[in-house]
């Protein structure tokens, strides 16, 4: 099981901190803050199935057509190490997966999520961001020209127009993915709704906001924080879906706030 998810551990000390990756990156997303906050602790990271360095010949359709596969994953990667009270950092959609493990499990003591959301559909008076025809385009043209795709999508979701290096390096981490296997992650993303459990979730939660986000909008953000019953909310000074990289001083500082606040 780990070795399949290319599974690494740096530092040392309880209670250990699990970085969890989102859709179209992989477990390097995390290499400017991985060093500081290991400084402190057994900091925790892999590649989702299917993402990275994992073993693809490990990959099965049906377990990953949902969240639940991956968060079945990251239920048996705890047991595996035998991780007690962790702390799970998840981003985007891996804030969903690690509150989905957090139902199934009492290995996770608190959450912290970055840019997240439990439903990133329009549905009714609900703000998700997306109408189901932006997704089905967006879909289509991962189907078409991946690459083309990943050279539109990094600019707009990192919006650090003044930081062309940042965008790129964005655009190599989309583009070096696994097509299909992406692809088939996005619709499992994008497709989601899990609203509906954020009430079961009763460990302490941070939830993390870029103060502009093009992925997640600020209403979504509120709403997950809103029915998470023992959530906090904090926008981050910060613009983009991926202040791990763009600032991740500014993330850093927020995660050590919690976790100080929130004591095993």
């Amino acid at each position: 099981m780990l070795k399949a998810h290319a599974f690494k551990e740096t530092g040392a000390g309880e209670p250990p901190l699990v970085l969890l990756h989102g859709f179209g990156t992989d477990q390097t997303i995390w290499n400017r803050m991985a060093p500081q906050l290991s400084a402190r602790r057994r900091v925790v990271l892999y590649d989702h199935m299917g993402s990275g360095a994992s073993d693809f010949a490990h990959y099965d359709p049906e377990r990953y057509r949902g969240l639940e596969g991956y968060a079945d994953d990251l239920v048996e990667i705890l047991d595996a190490l035998d991780l007690r009270d962790a702390s799970v950092v998840g981003h985007s959609v891996s804030g969903m997966i690690s509150l989905l493990a957090s139902l199934r499990t009492d290995r996770i003591g608190r959450l912290i999520m970055i840019g997240a959301s439990a439903r990133y559909l329009n549905d009714g008076g609900y703000e998700g961001g997306f109408d189901p025809k932006d997704v089905e385009d967006f879909l289509g043209l991962m189907e078409l020209d991946f690459q083309g795709w990943a050279r539109a999508l990094a600019p707009r979701v990192m919006d650090q127009p003044d930081n062309p290096a940042l965008t790129q390096e964005l655009v190599f981490s989309f583009s070096r993915e696994n097509a299909e296997l992406t692809r088939r992650f996005a619709e499992a993303t994008f497709m989601s709704d899990h609203r509906a459990q954020l009430a079961e979730c009763k460990i302490p939660t941070a939830v993390l906001q870029a103060k502009a986000d093009v992925v997640v909008p600020l209403p979504a953000a509120r709403f997950l924080a809103d029915h998470i019953p023992r959530a906090s909310f904090e926008i981050m000074d910060v613009r983009g879906h991926y202040p791990q990289l763009s600032a991740p001083a500014v993330v850093i500082d927020a995660i050590e706030r919690f976790l100080a606040e929130t004591p095993s």
